[in-house]
């Protein structure tokens, strides 16, 4: 009797998004858990499947699609904490084509990740000014 092959996907983003979504769910239930520490890696790792998904969709001309798959990305980004990639692909969705109520909507988020790294650059700069010398 032969064996059967594995056959390969012809979707390959059907496949990132069923891995993104398993992901997400699991850095969400951490985070509805109260353990957002734990729940770090999770959101940075769905925020890279979102962005290599955004990139796939971008080769099919689904410009629509990737920046909502940007916007998701940069706000799993900020979930992690690491608020100047959420910049970044916030501005990236903005340069696509939104609705006006997406486009105010995203461009009140990226306010929201200015705003965190501006207030946390004063803290970063005493942190290392006060660290002792190696």
């Amino acid at each position: 009797m032969a064996k059967t092959k594995a056959k390969a996907s012809s979707h390959p983003i059907e496949e990132l998004m069923a891995k993104k979504s398993g992901i997400l769910s699991k850095a969400q239930a951490l985070t509805t858990m109260g353990l957002p520490e734990t729940a770090q890696p999770l959101w940075a790792s769905a925020a890279s499947y979102e962005e290599r998904i955004a990139s796939l969709l971008d080769a099919h001309k689904e410009g629509l699609e990737a920046a909502v798959h940007r916007i998701s990305a940069a706000s799993c980004y900020q979930q992690a904490g690491d608020p100047s990639r959420a910049t970044n692909l916030y501005r990236a969705a903005l340069a696509g084509p939104l609705s006006d109520i997406t486009r105010n909507e995203v461009e009140e988020m990226l306010t929201e990740c200015l705003a965190f790294l501006l207030d946390a650059a004063p803290r970063k700069a005493v942190e290392v000014l006060a660290a002792p010398d190696d």
